[in-house]
């Protein structure tokens, strides 16, 4: 099962509405026989809990991952929802992933939210809208057309408070209703606004904006940053990016089929 990493567009912790837009970054699990003896928390939560409430034998599982881990670019919701899909179609199970993948990640402590919003756009493809404290979908959107997403991968946080987020509920709800109507500008407020109150260096992120681009900030919370450009545009950020690290350029990824 395949699933696909991600840029944040509205941060849920603030005021628990989230939106993620899924970029072509790619995440494949497969489960064989065996079983798990890896030190992923994550991994090991979804097993046991799916195993006991479903009586399923033991597997192991086999990730291969395009996404840099640790980095708010949705790792963990594409590990979550492509092993939850695989196990849903070779055991062959009527669950809804997206929501089990909200839940146990709680469960395993890896998001406070529960990153529905990560989780939708991972496993469908597309831009997500959620409201995480009941596990809603609002919507599920394409994503604009012609743009290019440039990202400066980093990982590891380091020490970033992320309760100061929750101080700021009203204008990320504000930001989010925006987003609705125009992501890209949400975007570029809610990757400005988590940096800043996060405390992080957004120097990349100015030089960005300054030389065109749409959007700019840090996607999740931290530590990575990302810029989109209309498709052609892109040289520019990538050269300044690249005083900072390797960058990595990709796409948006468009919804695919519901039916999983």
């Amino acid at each position: 099962m395949q699933a696909y990493g991600g840029v944040s567009i509205v941060n849920a912790i603030p005021s628990w509405y989230g939106s993620s837009m899924a970029v072509n970054l790619k995440v494949n699990v497969e489960i064989t026989k065996g079983k798990y003896n890896g030190g992923s928390k994550l991994i090991s939560t979804i097993i046991t809990y799916l195993k006991e409430k479903f009586n399923l034998e033991d597997f192991d599982v086999k990730i291969n991952s395009e996404i840099p881990q640790e980095s708010g670019l949705k790792s963990s919701s594409a590990v979550s929802t492509a092993l939850i899909g695989e196990v849903k179609r070779k055991f062959e199970l009527d669950i809804d992933v997206v929501k089990y993948s909200a839940i146990l990640s709680i469960l395993a402590g890896v998001s406070y939210t529960g990153a529905l919003d990560d989780a939708v756009s991972a496993y469908y493809g597309g831009v997500s809208y959620t409201y995480n404290k009941e596990f809603k979908i609002v919507k599920k959107s394409e994503p604009p057309s012609d743009i290019s997403i440039i990202i400066l991968p980093k990982g590891g946080r380091g020490k970033v408070n992320l309760n100061k987020l929750r101080d700021y509920e009203l204008i990320f709800y504000e930001i989010f209703k925006l987003s609705l109507s125009d992501p890209i500008t949400a975007m570029k407020y809610n990757g400005i606004l988590v940096g800043e109150i996060l405390g992080y260096d957004l120097k990349p992120v100015k030089k960005a904006l300054e030389k065109g681009a749409l959007a700019s900030g840090i996607s999740g919370n931290g530590p990575s940053i990302f810029a989109v450009t209309k498709e052609g545009e892109e040289g520019p950020i990538i050269d300044e990016f690249n005083l900072y690290g390797k960058v990595i350029l990709t796409k948006a990824v468009g919804l695919e089929s519901e039916d999983k």
